[in-house]
Parts: C-alpha cells; structure tokens; sequence
C-alpha cells in the first residue's frame, strides 16, 4: 500500500444546512476533511457539535463517498428490523450460517429472541456484525462502545481493528472515550459544527481541545450527599425480587435492597445482567416474577401487571426519546405540573443547552441533548424516589460533570438508584455501588 494512499473521501469547505421550524440550521460548517484507506478516523466534540449528523450524511444517498458505506447507528433500535435476532443477522444474506456470527457477538443462544427485547449493549453488538456484513469499504460507528461495560468495550474495540486490517478501507467512529480515541490513527475535533483542530492521535490525544472533552477527571461537588449506613426508613424496598428474561444469565433472584431518604445506590453489572430491569419493576413498569417492590410502603403490582400511576418513582430510560411524546421540547416540558410553571429556555440553559432548541422536536435533538433534556425533567420532577439508567452514556466529560452538578441540586431527602458501567461517575456522585448477578446484589469489588 502507498504511503499515502488517495483518498477515499475528500472535503473542502463544505456545509450541511438542514430546515428546521422557523428557517435553516446550519449543522456542519466549512468542514475539510480527508479519509484515507486503512485509517482509524475518529471524530470527537461535545454533544451536539455534529457528530452524529457527519456519519449520517456520509452513509446517506446524498453522500460523496465514492466506495459503499455502512453505518452503526449510536441507537441501535433505529436500525432493528427483524422479529427475531437471527433474522436480523440474515437480513438480505439467506444463506449465511447465523450461529458462529451469534456466538462470536457474545449472542449465543439468543437467536429466536425478539431483537428489541435484548439490552441496550446487546443490541449493540447485533446491529455491529449487520453494518459490517455488506462489506463495506467505509464503516461508520456512532459511540460503538457507549453502551458496553468494560470487558465488551475492550471486545468491540478489537474487532472494530480487525476488520480495519481485514477490509483495507476506512474506519469512522463518533466518541467521547478516552480509550477510543487511543485506538485511532487521526482526530478530528469538532465544535459547533465546525472543525476546530484535527491531526494524528499521538500528537492531540493529550492536546488541550482533546482534554477538555475526554480528560478522565470528574468534578466531585462537595455538597453531595453522601451514602450513609445509618438506617432510615425505606422509600424503595425489594425484598427477594426476581426477573427472568432470555439472556446470559437468564435473569436474576434473591435481590433485596433498601433505599432510605437521601440515599444513593449505583447498580453495575455485565451486558445483560438485567440492569435495566431492575429499575423497571422499581418504577412499576415490570410486574417481577418473584418478590416483592414497595415505594414509601406501598406494596406494587397487588393487583396489576403495570403500576405507574404511584408518583412515587420517576425513571429516567437509557434510551430517554422513550419518555417523549410531544411534538415540542417546550410542550414536552409544560407535561409535568412540577415543571408547567417554568420557563423553557431558562430550564434548557440550567441543562447546559441552548435556548433555541424549545421550539424543536426532542427527536430531533442529538443523543446527548435527548438526554440532558430527559435527566432534567426526572431529576426536577420533585418525585421522592428517582431511577436512572446509564444516565452518562455517551456524554464528554463536560456533559457527565453537568450531571453530577444536576444530581447536586436534587432535594436532599430523596432517593436516588443509578444503573451505570460508568463506575467512576457512580463514586463521584456518592453511590452505595453494588453489582448485579443472578443471584442477587453484592457489594461491587474495587
């Protein structure tokens, strides 16, 4: 291979303008960009600085790309078709021997499984094997590890190489991981819609524009509360819970767990431990299939599947665009009577957005803004129990800090269980942090 092989892209003061209500919105501006056969290219920038809009224009028809492309969307149920997972892994391929790929993935045994039924990691590294099966000369990979806990990051970060050296064309991946970013042969820095500096990894990884975005530092408020062992009454009580559900562990038992008035409890676990199940029977959204939830002493599902009309517990979900059902930001936000009476560009600027989004479609916002919206509307719901789950995923460091700043101004007394790979933000936020197996919770190692 030439040492410097024509590209397979190029870009020259290019701009991508989108309408949006009320006129134009210019999502990528004056972008110059080269991407070259056998490069890691990897595209990094604070939420909502268009990342993800890159990706998408270049897997799109209107793309300049001369070579086939495929993408890996940041949420894979965006690109989820089949009633089964082995169906999706065959899409378009009948003849294509669907084991050794499941199995391969970390799917095994989960080939009849409806494919939305999978958590959200598994799901990513379904619809991974899918965007490489076309054999594209171009991979594009949104936050392709946001989603994973650490032994599947590291997984998906290796196979994402070997096929770089396999395929011989171009790898692109949006992120905010530090280890990521590492991995790749070229940085592009983007800032509102524009690229701000861009260069080989070894000379900006630890570059100041880089830092500000990936430096692994958290903030740590000194008025968090704190997890205490003092006993108190219990606003959340499980006692012998347990789910079962298609998956490597086949569900979980014997969780009992108390959860007093200013409490914090981080739940972390593998891929599929059932995380996010557990704060959806905590929410009444999950009837268990053993055990017992109560909130604030009220004993759940006595009579129903589904017990959400409590206004107990409030979840926030690792896909937050579940929670929206308004054609607004703004009219999404007047929903809740705690919220009616603010105003929405002043609640968005105490979220760390713009102003200017009250009037768009919450779908339409970027992942990290969807979910800076979803957090504030839960964390400021002035319910005394509150579920968050993975509530970081793909933030920049800037947009995890905020969090934790969010997280500061919650009342005191109320109690918080956050599920989250992300161990070092649940320390920071003061969690009790205990991992979740199938036989119950224990203490998480250090």
């Amino acid at each position: 291979m030439k040492a410097n092989p024509d590209p397979l892209l190029t870009l020259r003061n290019w701009s991508l303008v989108r309408r949006v209500p009320g006129g134009e919105n210019t999502v990528l501006d004056h972008i110059d960009l080269d991407i070259r056969p056998g490069q890691w290219l990897a595209v990094l920038g604070a939420n909502g600085s268009g990342k993800s809009s890159l990706l998408k224009y270049l897997a799109s028809d209107e793309s300049p790309l001369a070579d086939s492309a495929s993408i890996m969307f940041q949420d894979p149920d965006e690109q989820i078709f089949a009633a089964s997972v082995d169906r999706e892994i065959s899409l378009g391929r009948p003849e294509v021997e669907t084991g050794s790929i499941l199995g391969e993935f970390g799917l095994a045994d989960l080939d009849q499984m409806d494919p939305r039924l999978l958590s959200a990691g598994q799901k990513q590294r379904l619809v991974l094997p899918v965007a490489m099966a076309s054999g594209p000369r171009v991979l594009l990979c949104d936050e392709p590890t946001a989603l994973q806990d650490t032994g599947q990051t590291l997984w998906v970060l290796d196979r994402l190489e070997g096929w770089l050296r396999e395929a011989g064309g171009a790898l692109v991946t949006a992120t905010c991981d530090r280890l990521e970013a590492a991995r790749s042969d070229w940085l592009v820095v983007l800032a509102d819609g524009r690229i701000i500096r861009q260069g080989s990894t070894a000379e900006l990884l630890d570059s100041p524009e880089v830092d500000e975005l990936l430096g692994s530092g958290l903030n740590n408020p000194p008025s968090l509360v704190r997890h205490t062992e003092t006993e108190r009454p219990a606003l959340l009580e499980l006692r012998g819970l347990g789910c079962r559900f298609s998956g490597p562990g086949s569900g979980f038992s014997n969780v009992d767990l108390g959860v007093g008035a200013g409490e914090r409890v981080g739940i972390t676990g593998f891929n599929g431990c059932g995380k996010s199940t557990l704060l959806s029977a905590c929410a009444g959204m999950r009837r268990p299939d053993q055990g017992s939830v109560s909130l604030n002493r009220r004993m759940l599902y006595v009579r129903k599947d589904r017990e959400v009309d409590h206004g107990i517990a409030m979840i926030a979900p690792q896909f937050p665009e579940y929670m929206f059902t308004s054609s607004t930001v703004r009219q999404e936000i007047r929903l809740d009577p705690n919220l009616a009476s603010r105003e929405a560009g002043e609640f968005l600027v105490s979220l760390g957005l713009s102003e200017s989004l009250a009037d768009r479609n919450p779908h339409d916002l970027s992942s990290g803004q969807r979910r800076r919206l979803a957090l504030g509307m839960v964390l400021w719901s002035k319910r005394p129990v509150l579920l968050l789950d993975e509530p970081t995923a793909a933030l920049d460091r800037k947009g995890r800090n905020l969090v934790l700043e969010m997280l500061d101004q919650v009342s005191a007394g109320t109690a918080l269980v956050i599920a989250s790979h992300d161990r070092e933000f649940l320390e920071a936020a003061g969690c009790r942090v205990l991992a979740l197996g199938p036989g119950g919770l224990t203490p998480a190692g250090g």
